[in-house]
């Protein structure tokens, strides 16, 4: 059987008024009727609970309420809206409340300055009154008929509303509620100016408060603990005793120095002034806690701290659970080791290496030219690793400009710049926290942005665009680039803290034309994955290909594989061949007859004769060769050049030198330069 609640008012307007809107709060979960005195009563009422709509009049309305019938009284407040427009009449103002009757004007005067509106002299002004003063400003709740003609500023607040306090005591008290009515009350709540009382309830003793004070703060997932400006705890909320394992009754009236916190961090807790996110441990459960604290201000006067507590592996169990949606999203590693594909030497130990790689946690560098397939491998040791079933994430520092890839490493706050997205934004720290960020191209990181890139490997923390707040993150780094670093890090153009940082763990990758043995290999499974493994290609063409120089490694490779499949015959030949490729290859057929090395490739030729060159002057060892054949543009790593110098030695062209003396040229290669 519904309850039943009777309103009672003295005229029949806001008897309608109010009846409207409980109807429409509380739907068909409670049956309300409204009556007027000033209409008239001429029976006895029935119901469950009586809402009088000022307290002057239950008096008058007692003798028409059946026995025992309990009796609130409506608390009234205002929606938000043209409310902000009062803070905006100057200090000092004096202005008119208007309103249909003296007593309302009173007490929307009294509502008002509970709310903080105290900064403006108000003087009541209701129908047929006399001498009505001359103000320059008039407010008035919705009753815009009552102000004089001649004010020059007129504010409408609006009707007044039922205050919150009094839905939750009707939902109290006739036991209508429920999480969903719960839901209802603080959708209801953001629409209004509460009513004054505010967390000053908090400091009286009543039942009533305390009752409604709990239906808010138990609605809340985190604890909650209020305490006086002594530092007692004069309340806490359900929450709070399911984390801590208590109940309000342990801890009601004692100091929050008595609580079982660990001894380093209670300082923090008793001292004056706020905490944010501070990490406690308590004894009793030995749950690590992250505590907030604020102040609670009345009249600017500090009364009280509140606590917001929250259990940490809650917080971590819900982050792991959102962490699970981002790679269900797609921010996951799709590739492993087994989708590398090759038998070479090189290839299978570059694999074998990676493995150890992934189970060890420090950043990682790839080195290798653009196309050897640095992602692959980022993917795959993150796949191997701990974190294999964690997010991982990937940019390309080239990609984006300075500015963009600060927002999209570090995210942003709300407002943090023009444009910036409603609520802020996460940066890709953020995401892919406990799993594995890929940093493709890293030489192209911006310097302010290594200081940045830096400190969150060093500290384990990154701070959003324009915002205050220090995020801890733990993420493994995966960097890649296809630059000589530690070059970048003689010119200035690469931090050498960074340098030292990242380079911890480096794979370096060989280009395709150190792997030819791999090319058969790859070419079946270009076909298989593109479904044309039926067709076939002759020997000059697979032995033209074997031996080209695949300046674009795998990726050249693979659009030339493609282009032959898709539009050539069942049969491939030669002719078959990219029109580019084609042309290329005119041109090494032209250069082999000029070569000096025709076992070396015309690239690794250029890089011989540099070598024969710069030993004419001086003895260098391989690392100094290295560094200046990098200077003067070539691109090659430093295994590379240990091959040719090979190859020079068994040509007896240079003599290696024994320890640190260095090569030298020897007597035929002087000749031969």
């Amino acid at each position: 059987m519904k309850k039943k609640l009777i309103l009672i008012a003295y005229e029949s307007i806001p008897r309608d008024k109010y009846l409207k809107d409980l109807q429409d709060f509380f739907g068909d979960r409670i049956e309300v009727e409204g009556y007027s005195l000033k209409e008239g009563i001429n029976k006895t009422i029935y119901g469950d609970l009586a809402l009088m709509t000022f307290q002057g009049i239950s008096n008058l309305a007692k003798e028409y309420l059946s026995d025992n019938m309990d009796m609130i009284y409506l608390n009234r407040t205002l929606k938000k809206g043209n409310f902000n427009q009062l803070n905006e009449i100057p200090d000092g103002t004096k202005a008119m409340l208007v309103n249909n009757s003296k007593f309302g004007g009173i007490e929307t005067i009294s509502l008002l300055y509970k709310m903080g509106i105290n900064h403006v002299d108000f003087t009541t002004v209701y129908p047929n009154m006399d001498n009505i003063p001359e103000y320059d400003y008039a407010v008035t709740p919705g009753q815009l008929n009552h102000v004089p003609p001649n004010v020059k500023h007129v504010i409408d607040i609006g009707w007044r509303v039922i205050d919150v306090s009094t839905l939750m005591d009707i939902a109290t008290k006739l036991d209508i509620l429920d999480d969903k009515l719960n839901r209802k009350l603080e959708a209801y709540l953001s629409t209004i100016i509460p009513s004054g009382h505010g967390l000053d309830f908090m400091f009286n003793s009543t039942n009533k408060i305390k009752n409604q004070l709990n239906i808010i703060l138990d609605i809340m997932d985190d604890g909650v603990l209020v305490v006086d400006n002594n530092s007692k705890v004069i309340h806490c909320n359900r929450s709070l005793e399911i984390i801590l394992n208590i109940t309000e009754k342990d801890i009601l009236n004692k100091k929050i120095s008595d609580l079982v916190f660990s001894t380093p961090s209670i300082q923090s807790l008793t001292d004056n002034g706020g905490v944010e996110n501070c990490i406690i441990k308590h004894i009793g459960t030995s749950k690590n806690l992250v505590v907030t604290k604020r102040p609670i201000k009345v009249d600017q006067r500090i009364c009280g701290y509140v606590f917001i507590i929250k259990d940490k592996s809650e917080i971590e169990n819900l982050e792991n659970q959102l962490r699970r949606q981002f790679i269900d999203r797609g921010y996951i590693a799709k590739y492993t080791f087994e989708d590398i594909i090759g038998i070479s030497e090189n290839i299978i130990d570059c694999k074998n290496r990676a493995r150890k790689i992934s189970r060890i946690e420090a950043p990682v560098l790839i080195l290798g030219e653009s196309g050897t397939g640095k992602e692959l491998f980022a993917q795959a040791i993150h796949n191997e690793s701990g974190r294999n079933n964690k997010p991982f994430l990937g940019i390309n520092c080239a990609s984006l400009s300075s500015d963009l890839l600060e927002s999209e490493l570090f995210g942003y706050e709300e407002g943090a710049f023009t444009g910036a997205r409603k609520g802020g934004k996460k940066g890709l720290f953020e995401l892919s926290h406990t799993g594995s960020l890929f940093l493709d191209e890293i030489g192209e990181l911006p310097m302010y942005m290594q200081a940045k890139l830096l400190r969150a490997l060093q500290e384990k923390e990154v701070m959003r665009i324009g915002g205050i707040k220090i995020i801890p993150v733990d993420v493994r780094i995966i960097a890649a680039t296809n630059q000589n670093l530690k070059l970048l890090v003689k010119q200035g153009k690469f931090r050498k803290d960074l340098y030292y940082r990242l380079n911890v763990l480096t794979l370096d990758l060989p280009p395709l034309r150190e792997r030819r043995n791999d090319i058969p290999t790859l070419i079946d499974n270009v076909l298989r994955q593109i479904g044309a493994e039926h067709k076939k290609m002759d020997d000059r063409l697979k032995s033209i290909l074997t031996n080209h120089y695949w300046d674009g490694n795998i990726r050249e490779f693979r659009n030339c594989i493609e282009y032959m499949a898709y539009m050539g015959d069942d049969s491939l030949t030669v002719k078959d061949l990219p029109p580019d490729f084609l042309a290329e290859l005119d041109s090494d057929e032209m250069r082999i007859e000029e070569q000096r090395f025709p076992e070396l490739l015309y690239e690794e030729e250029e890089l011989a004769l540099y070598i024969l060159k710069i030993l004419t002057h001086k003895r260098l060892g391989r690392r100094a060769i290295h560094n200046e054949a990098c200077q003067n543009g070539f691109i090659v790593s430093e295994h590379r050049v240990r091959k040719i110098m090979d190859y020079l030695c068994k040509e007896e062209l240079i003599v290696s030198g024994v320890g640190r003396s260095g090569s030298r040229l020897s007597e035929k290669g002087k000749v031969f330069i």
